[in-house]
Parts: C-alpha cells; structure tokens; sequence
C-alpha cells in the first residue's frame, strides 16, 4: 500500500496558503477513487466529488485534490 502527501503552496493568489493531504491509494492506479477519498475523509458527498473531479473522468488525480484542499474544501 502506497501513501501520497500532497502538498500546495498558493502564494500569488492568497499568501501563503499550505494544504496536506493525506489519502492512500490503495490500488496503486496513481489516481483516487470515492472511496480511497472517503477512506481520509468520511463527510465527503457525492456532490463534493463531482465539483473536484474537475476533468469528470471519475476518478480525483493528485492536481485535483490538492487544488480541492487549497481551496478548503476538505475537512479535517
């Protein structure tokens, strides 16, 4: 089982913004499913998905998370 840390660093738009991320991908398939997401992060809803997926293929790669927490919209 693999582990990513994601990390984002937003200084131009927001200062300094700092966003970790952990989810694990448990297939190894290098993008994240709903539940690899739920798995970190349980109150995710299918709505959230859907806006973070912002290429719709289904799955959140590794940019789209991390632009999801930057954006704060992942709970701790």
């Amino acid at each position: 089982m693999k582990k990513i840390l994601i990390s984002g660093v937003c200084l131009a738009i927001s200062g300094a913004a700092w966003a970790q991320v952990m989810v694990e991908d448990s297939d190894g398939d290098g993008v994240y499913s709903a539940a690899e997401i739920r798995a970190a992060y349980p109150d995710v809803t299918d709505d959230l998905l859907v806006q973070i997926d912002v290429n719709e293929d289904g799955f959140i790669d590794p940019d789209e998370l991390a632009a999801a927490a930057d954006l704060g919209l992942l709970g701790g």
